[in-house]
Parts: structure tokens; C-alpha cells; sequence
């Protein structure tokens, strides 16, 4: 059960940096120079798992609110600096 929630967790972060990495490209598009006073997000390595032959599944409504807000406060950030 622990692996299968630090699966969830790899693929919540993965998601996340990457809706970071859009959001830093279309502020950059819209020509608003993106500060680096933030810290990057780590980038997180795919898990391989050759043992486990199940599906991979998706992650939870609450890990997906989680990241919602998190990418929220992030933004809420960036407007007030």
C-alpha cells in the first residue's frame, strides 16, 4: 500500500512540474519575463517497476486537488511579487 501512495505521490509531482514548466512557457509567450526567484521544481524520474505487472493507475481526486492548489497558491505568489 506504501508503494502504491509514493507511486501516486511520483506521478502527482511529475504532473505537477510539468503544469509549472506550461505555465512558465505561456507567461513567457505572453512576453512577462518569468523570475527565477522562485525555487525550480525537482525534477522527479519515472518509476520502473519490472515486478509489478498492474495497470498504472490514476491518481486520486484528493492528490489532484492537492496539486491544484498548490499550482493556485504558486500563481497567487507570482501576482503579489
Amino acid at each position: 500500500m506504501e508503494q502504491h501512495q509514493n507511486e501516486l505521490r511520483r506521478a502527482a509531482a511529475q504532473a505537477f512540474a510539468e503544469s509549472l514548466d506550461q505555465l512558465q512557457k505561456t507567461l513567457q509567450a505572453e512576453g512577462r519575463p518569468a523570475t527565477t526567484a522562485q525555487p525550480q521544481p525537482e525534477k522527479v524520474a519515472p518509476v520502473s517497476n519490472s515486478n509489478s505487472k498492474a495497470a498504472p493507475t490514476r491518481p486520486a481526486l484528493a492528490d489532484w486537488e492537492a496539486a491544484v492548489a498548490d499550482i493556485e497558491q504558486f500563481i497567487e505568489a507570482r501576482r503579489s511579487s
